[in-house]
């Protein structure tokens, strides 16, 4: 009679145990895919974290439920509490170690951004300023005929950018072609700028943007954003 009782309750010890881990393994998966989507990760980590943590510490207040004595029940609440806590610690640490590198990340694309930009619009303009002050003192032609000269059939809203591969996504846009004043405009497709709200030339928002103004007297740079 005596093992069929000790067996009886291991079945309900083991039954209970696997509830419980069905249970952990039901709320942190909710609250990691319930989570509303965002382009990091760290929000529905944060959230099956949390959920983790309220999961582990029901299940220690259930399992250092009586008949153990106060002394362990205390002795194990407290070391789990300082484990607890480190990994906040730990968790919170690398949260904002994998932020910060996030945003180097992204300073880091945007000099790179503008860096390409800078290279692409200033030659089609130093080309241009070049043909057109070798023509000497009896200049017969304007800077924009020079332009059109090296750029065949340019006109405003022209891309004088060459593809340097299959599908390269880069435009440098005629945005003025004056006589006296040439602009050129170019913006990144997928590299943001200062000001998310800022109306690119291709009616995105937000995006890396450069002006370059040629005169007779040299280039001028505006970075709009």
């Amino acid at each position: 009679m005596e093992k069929t009782t000790v067996t009886i309750e291991i079945k309900q010890e083991v039954s209970i145990a696997l509830i419980w881990i069905a249970a952990g393994v039901v709320a942190v998966s909710l609250a990691f895919f319930l989570t509303p989507r965002s382009p990091e990760l760290w929000p529905a980590l944060d959230a099956a974290g949390v959920a983790a943590g309220v999961y582990l510490i029901a299940l220690l207040a259930y399992t250092l439920r009586k008949p153990l004595s106060t002394q362990l029940r205390a002795l194990v609440g407290g070391i789990a509490l300082i484990a607890l806590s480190c990994t906040v610690l730990a968790w919170q640490s690398k949260e904002d170690q994998s932020h910060l590198q996030a945003e180097r990340v992204a300073h880091i694309r945007v000099i790179v951004a503008r860096q390409l930009l800078y290279s692409e619009m200033s030659i089609p303009l130093l080309n241009t300023l070049g043909a057109y002050h070798q023509q000497g003192v009896g200049k017969h032609e304007t800077l924009a005929d020079v332009f059109r000269r090296l750029h065949k059939d340019a006109v405003v809203g022209f891309n004088v950018h060459k593809p340097s591969w299959k599908g390269d996504p880069m435009k440098v846009i005629v945005k003025s072609l004056d006589p006296d004043r040439i602009v050129l405009v170019s913006q990144e497709t997928s590299v943001e700028g200062r000001d998310l709200h800022f109306k690119n030339y291709d009616g995105k928002s937000g995006m890396v943007q450069e002006e370059f103004i040629l005169t007779e007297k040299g280039i001028t740079h505006v970075s709009e954003n």
